[in-house]
C-alpha cells in the first residue's frame, strides 16, 4: 500500500516534516521523526505538571519495580520506527499521513478547544462522535494493538484455529502470514482508518466529571467491559461494549455501545473515579507493552499496596515500589481475544 507524506503546517510543528521538504520522496527528507508516538504529545500535554508543562509525572513499570518519576513529554507513548513499513522494497511511513488526516483536524477542533481550555463542561451532542472516534482511534493506533496482533498470529500460527474463531477471522490470520510485515500492515490500516463504525450513530457518551484527579495511560483508552466478560460497573453492562477516556486530570468520557443512544454530562461518584483509576494500574501490570501510568493522585500509594507492591524507597522526584505478589484482576489473559475482537 501507499499512503501520502505530506503534512500540514499544524502537523509538521509536532515533529512530522520541514515545511521544506513537502513533496519530496520519503528518502529525500531531511528531518523525518524517528519517535513516532502512539499517544499524541496534544493529548499527553493535559496532564503535565504544574511546574514544567513539558513533564509528566509517570510510574514507569521496571521488571518487578514501579518507578514514579518526572518525565519529558516526548518520551512518552512513542515506539521508533512504529508507522514505517517498505513499499515495493522502499522505505515508506504512515507518520505524517496519521498526522495530516487525523491528529490535526481533532486537535484543531471545537471539541478539542474546549477540552484543551479546561471546558469539558460545554460539550455537547455534536462533540459525542469526535470524542467516540478520538477514544476509538487511540485504542487502534496503540502499540499496544500491534503487539497483541503479533503475538496473536503467532499462537495461531503454532496452534491453529480452534472453534471460537469464524471463517472472516481465520482469512484474516491466513492472511497476516502471507508476508513479513502482515501484523504491521493489518496495525497501520487501523492507525488510518477514519470511517465511523455502522454502530456510530447509536453511541452513548457520558462525559463525567470526577471529584478526585484522574489517572490515565500509554494506551489511553481503557476497555471496561465486551459482551461475554463481567464489567467492573456491574451485570447491566455485561451485554455492552464500554470504554473510558481519561479528559483530563478531572474530567473523562464513558463511551457506550449497545445500548441505548445519548450524551449527557454528569458527576462521576468517587467509588467509580477510584475503580476507573485502579483498572487504569490493572491495565498496566498485566500488558504487553504498557510501560507508563500517567498518574499523580493522593490515593496512588494505596493502590500500589492493593496491587501488591511494597514502598521501596524515595528516588529524587518519586519513589520506587517493589513486586511482592502476584498482580490483581490479571487482564492479559491468556489470549485477551474477546476484548481484541469488540474494538
Amino acid at each position: 500500500m501507499q499512503y501520502a507524506v505530506q503534512c500540514s503546517t499544524i502537523a509538521a510543528h509536532d515533529g512530522c516534516v520541514n515545511d521544506d521538504d513537502y513533496g519530496k520522496p520519503l528518502a529525500m527528507k531531511s528531518d523525518q521523526p524517528k519517535r513516532h508516538h502512539y499517544v499524541p504529545r496534544f493529548y499527553l500535554r493535559r496532564f503535565a505538571c504544574s511546574n514544567d508543562l513539558n513533564k509528566l509525572m509517570i510510574l514507569e513499570r521496571r521488571h518487578d519495580f514501579l518507578v514514579a518519576d518526572r518525565k519529558s513529554i516526548d518520551y512518552v507513548g512513542y515506539e521508533e520506527g512504529l508507522h514505517d513499513y517498505h513499499n515495493d522494497g522502499k522505505p515508506a511511513s504512515i507518520e505524517c499521513e496519521i498526522n495530516r488526516a487525523i491528529e490535526t483536524p481533532f486537535a484543531s477542533s471545537s471539541t478539542w478547544s474546549k477540552i484543551s481550555a479546561g471546558a469539558c463542561a460545554s460539550l455537547t451532542e455534536q462533540d459525542k462522535l469526535p470524542i467516540y472516534m478520538f477514544a476509538r482511534h487511540l485504542q487502534r493506533r496503540n502499540l499496544e494493538t500491534l503487539r497483541f496482533i503479533e503475538a496473536e498470529s503467532a499462537r495461531v500460527q503454532a496452534e491453529g484455529f480452534d472453534a471460537s474463531f469464524n471463517e472472516e477471522e481465520r482469512d484474516m490470520y491466513r492472511w497476516i502470514a502471507t508476508s513479513v510485515e502482515g501484523a504491521r500492515t493489518l496495525f497501520h490500516d487501523g492507525a488510518l482508518d477514519t470511517m465511523p463504525p455502522a454502530d456510530a450513530n447509536r453511541i452513548n457518551v457520558m462525559v463525567c466529571q470526577s471529584p478526585i484527579a484522574l489517572r490515565s495511560s500509554t494506551n489511553p483508552t481503557l476497555t471496561v467491559s465486551c459482551p461475554g466478560t463481567e464489567s467492573i460497573f456491574g451485570p447491566i453492562f455485561n451485554s455492552l461494549r464500554t470504554w473510558w477516556l481519561t479528559l483530563d486530570r478531572h474530567w473523562g468520557a464513558l463511551i457506550v455501545a449497545g445500548g441505548p443512544p445519548g450524551f449527557t454530562i454528569n458527576a462521576m461518584p468517587i467509588d467509580a473515579a477510584r475503580m476507573i483509576n485502579r483498572r487504569y494500574l490493572v491495565q498496566q501490570l498485566n500488558s504487553l507493552s504498557v510501560t507508563y501510568l500517567i498518574a499523580d493522585d493522593e490515593r496512588l500509594a494505596e493502590d500500589l499496596e492493593w496491587a501488591g507492591y511494597r514502598f521501596e524507597q524515595y528516588t529524587k522526584h518519586g519513589y520506587r515500589y517493589r513486586k511482592i505478589v502476584s498482580s490483581p484482576d490479571s487482564e492479559v489473559d491468556r489470549r485477551k481475544t474477546t476484548q481484541a475482537r469488540q474494538s
